[in-house]
């Protein structure tokens, strides 16, 4: 009996598994780029400035805490008490002693609730503080519907 034993031909370099391999890649960082954007509570309402600016990025790791209206403080979208946001700070300044903090507290929220987060940082040892803030609508808008009509 007599066997005929042939070899498949040589394999190049395939580049579609590379490919693929880029591509997810790309998509990865892309949708963490849009997962960190969303930290930012849609719920808060932040006050208004005249001189406010928009950043386009953020300090690198910086943490956002919202205080809404009614005074709770949450952190990427998860609740916190006065004394677990303190113990999460105090364990974020050990980590990293000039930890950035950007605080969004709601336009109509009490202000003393501001203040107690920001007495929190303190406490915690965090003293890069920065505050949000949005510009005010258009004066010419304003203007437009609080002028009587005249006839």
């Amino acid at each position: 009996m007599k066997f005929r034993y042939t070899q498949p031909p040589p394999v190049g370099f395939q580049l579609a598994p590379m490919l693929d391999i880029v591509f997810l890649l790309l998509i990865f960082f892309v949708v963490t780029q849009t997962i960190s954007l969303t930290e930012q509570d849609l719920k808060v309402k932040v006050p208004s400035a005249q001189h406010a600016e928009k950043k386009d990025s953020r300090a690198i790791n910086e943490i956002i805490v919202n205080i809404h209206k009614d005074g709770t403080v949450t952190i990427n979208q998860q609740t916190f008490s006065r004394e677990e946001l303190y113990n999460k700070l105090v364990n974020v300044a050990k980590l990293a002693p000039n930890q950035a903090i950007r605080i969004r507290g709601d336009a109509d929220a009490p202000y003393q609730h501001i203040v107690d987060v920001m007495d929190t940082c303190l406490k915690a040892n965090i003293w890069n503080m920065s505050f949000s803030t949005r510009k005010p609508k258009s004066q010419a808008s304003t203007h437009q519907q609080n002028t009587p009509s005249g006839k």
